[in-house]
């Protein structure tokens, strides 16, 4: 799609835009589906420079603190939406397009929140939002998902995860210090990470992913928020231990840009057991 242009229904608020969209996405959060009463929502985004309006202005309506979306003052046809995250960028509903079928999302987002009777096979990448837990939160579910993720470690690695000894009681009062972040499906959470801060890095800790949600590169998705928690702490590196064994854990997290950086060794041992990596963050 090498610019184009839209309407709303009635056709008194019209845009153009040059170039192609900077991004092409199907949004699944809870707040665009009520918006449009849809399913889904599919947007792509171009820059405010390259846009166009004509015809009736559309008026907006601030929907959530910071974030605006505007709309036909006639029909009330939902036709952007802004936010004060990236206000180079405007978001534009793809079907408004005069030419809808030249829209081509490259990505599912807020795919936790997907409603659990949509079935797609379109073999799009699904990107989810993490959600940090609290204290109102149940940790049940949540000690289920790392029991069972870490289960696989336990006639190969020499001495025992700490894992063993987790309880929902202790990942609660966890909780109040550190960061608890779980990627859910339908409600139940899938994916985990818990964040650590410390003077010159921020420690990931219990990085799990739910057997069945495996190959979907959630774990990915959960570095990248470490990155973002990094960013936003000021702190310079994420650094991660992985057992000595687990050589398939040190292919991943080299594929996610981590190098070794020191070896340790449990109290009574005389050998390394654990191998420490860390990621810059730049």
């Amino acid at each position: 799609m090498n610019g184009g242009s839209g309407h709303c229904l009635c056709g008194a608020v019209r845009y153009r835009f040059e170039g192609d969209p900077n991004w092409q996405a199907h949004c699944h959060c809870e707040s665009c589906r009520r918006a449009t009463s849809s399913p889904f929502t599919s947007f792509f985004a171009v820059n405010h420079d390259r846009l166009h309006w004509s015809g009736e202005p559309p008026v907006r309506y601030e929907s959530s603190q910071g974030v605006f979306r505007s709309f036909c003052p006639r029909c009330g046809s939902p036709i952007a939406y802004q936010s004060n995250e990236r206000t180079e960028e405007i978001d534009l509903y793809a079907l408004t397009l005069d030419d809808p079928s030249a829209f081509a999302a490259t990505v599912h987002v807020h795919w936790n929140e997907h409603m659990p009777w949509l079935h797609l096979n379109d073999g799009l990448p699904r990107h989810s939002t993490p959600r940090r837990m609290g204290a109102q939160d149940d940790f049940g579910p949540l000690l289920a998902l790392i029991t069972e993720a870490f289960a696989y470690m336990d006639s190969r690695i020499d001495p025992p995860s700490s894992a063993n000894r987790l309880t929902a009681a202790d990942l609660a009062e966890q909780s109040a210090s550190a960061e608890i972040w779980v990627i859910e499906d339908v409600g139940k959470p899938v994916a985990c990470m818990i964040l650590t801060a410390d003077d010159d890095h921020l420690y990931l800790g219990k990085l799990a992913v739910c057997q069945e949600f495996r190959g979907q590169k959630l774990a990915r998705q959960l570095v990248h928020h470490a990155v973002s928690r990094a960013k936003a702490l000021n702190l310079p590196a994420i650094t991660l231990q992985t057992r000595v064994e687990l050589v398939e854990n040190h292919v991943a997290f080299r594929a996610m840009g981590f190098a070794k950086t020191a070896e340790t060794a449990h109290a009574g041992y005389d050998r390394p057991t654990s191998l420490t990596f860390t990621l810059p963050v730049r």
